[in-house]
């Protein structure tokens, strides 16, 4: 390179430093930082903003659905086993109610599985083990129906066939209800991870105070600036930029935050209330059919073990007998016992909420008083009278009172399954309108250049001066 060409290039550079330090190139410079810090903070907002909603639109619309479809899967089945027992035990050539009931559970599960395969999250992994489940589910529905033929026909062996389907729904690790629950789990992972996106777009305001806080300064300066080199009191365009930047950062801030909580609201009380009150319901279920299958094995060791799974199921629910004076206590706000129906009645928030609640455990309780009544006649030698208990469906038979608890928390399940959704509902419209708010931060470059074009065309050769 020659000398020439070095020293003009040096000339420019310190004739462009000079410019910058005259009072044209300070407001030309200024007016660019705003610029470029405005277009900074609406790109940091509204990406994150967009971001955040994407986020919560996925996991409103695919992913809690999913996992809630598994518990639904996991209850019509744990209710198809249920009824299963009962038609069983009913005998009979006709056909009874309870395989009414089955097959009505076999097709809501099967529904429910169909839909899941065709709005999968989980990926090639999930698509695996929903076609092992419902490969499994058709194994078990022959074994059923065999039982059923096999009984129909007077043949003994059909308890077997009975029992090998029930443990194949209950069998611990390989079950069908263990893999429902092991694929609601892969799908869980993926709230944790929407979870987590959304903790990233948190951490995100951080920087965007940040930028904000510097947009803020840079602002402020040129209206001191003109103020002190042109001898103005005030800036009307600068200062409407300055207010802009004031109810942009504050509405994001202030719709960011509304929606976290929102979305915390909606995941912490209405989703986690609804999947116990899947469980709760689920076990019911099972605690139910074991009743049956106790019956039609109680001299047997088979009935001994649906016995304790009846207990277990039941302790998971109330963990101790319910007597007048604990749903009394109950029912002022001192719940004295544990189990999931306890979990729910802490959990109310609302009168409406804590009076479901209520009605549920009162229905339990008089299943569960049915339910001893029933044992001390099966116990006595009575079989039939207590199969006609366990089977019948009028007020003080434990079919009966058996509907009334999974109509009460069907109800429960409605309630907190409307205000989750409403509450994502409103979670989504305020990040949509702050993420619109947020691009109101352009018009702070509009209002700069404008605010500060007059000021730098009074130094141009002959230019007017301005005010």
């Amino acid at each position: 390179m020659s000398e020439a060409t070095l020293g003009g290039r040096q000339t420019g550079v310190a004739a462009g430093r000079r410019r910058a330090t005259t009072t044209p190139g300070r407001l030309r410079l200024l007016s660019i930082l705003i610029a470029a810090a405005s277009i900074a903070l609406t790109v940091i907002g509204a990406g994150a903003l967009v971001a955040a909603e994407v986020t919560v639109v996925g996991v409103h619309q695919r992913t809690v659905p999913a996992i809630l479809g598994m518990q639904r899967i996991h209850a019509w089945l744990s209710d198809a086993d249920r009824s299963a027992a009962n038609a069983y035990l009913a005998g009979g050539s006709e056909v009874t109610l309870p395989e009414l009931q089955f097959q009505a559970d076999v097709a809501a599960a099967s529904r429910e599985l169909q839909i899941a395969s065709e709005h999968n999250p989980g990926g090639a992994d999930a698509s695996r083990r929903l076609q092992t489940i419902a490969a499994l589910v058709d194994q078990y529905i022959e074994l059923v129906q065999t039982a059923s033929v096999e009984d129909r026909l007077g043949v003994p062996a059909g308890i077997v066939y009975l029992q090998a389907g029930t443990s194949l729904m209950h069998r611990p690790g390989t079950g069908i209800l263990a893999q429902v629950d092991a694929l609601r789990g892969l799908y869980a992972g993926s709230l944790d991870g929407a979870n987590r996106t959304l903790r990233i777009t948190a951490w995100l305001l951080a920087v965007y105070g940040a930028v904000a806080l510097a947009l803020l300064g840079l602002l402020v300066y040129p209206q001191r600036f003109v103020r002190r080199r042109f001898h103005r009191r005030r800036n009307p365009r600068l200062l409407a930029a300055t207010l802009l930047l004031v109810v942009v950062a504050t509405a994001g801030g202030l719709g960011a935050a509304r929606a976290a909580q929102s979305v915390r609201a909606a995941e912490d009380q209405s989703y986690a209330r609804v999947l116990n009150l899947w469980n709760a319901r689920a076990l019911a279920y099972d605690a139910n059919g074991n009743e049956s299958l106790w019956l039609i094995t109680r001299e047997t060791a088979a009935g001994a073990a649906f016995d304790r799974a009846f207990q277990t199921e039941t302790r998971q629910l109330v963990d101790r007998p319910l007597t007048d004076q604990l749903v009394r206590e109950a029912d002022g706000g001192q719940v004295r016992f544990e189990g999931l129906l306890a979990d729910e009645l802490r959990a109310a928030g609302s009168p409406a909420e804590r009076s479901a609640a209520m009605r549920v455990l009162r229905v339990y309780r008089k299943f569960m008083d049915t339910d001893a009544v029933m044992r001390a006649k099966a116990m006595q030698g009575s079989q039939v009278d207590a199969v006609t208990l366990a089977l019948g469906t009028d007020q003080g038979q434990l079919s009966f009172a058996f509907a009334d608890v999974d109509w009460y928390l069907g109800v429960c399940i409605r309630q907190l399954q409307a205000q989750f959704d409403s509450t994502m509902v409103s979670a989504e419209q305020v990040l949509a309108v702050t993420a619109a708010v947020e691009l109101l931060a352009l018009a702070i470059v509009a209002l700069t250049f404008r605010g500060l074009r007059p000021r730098i065309d009074e130094y141009r050769a002959g230019g007017p001066r301005q005010r």
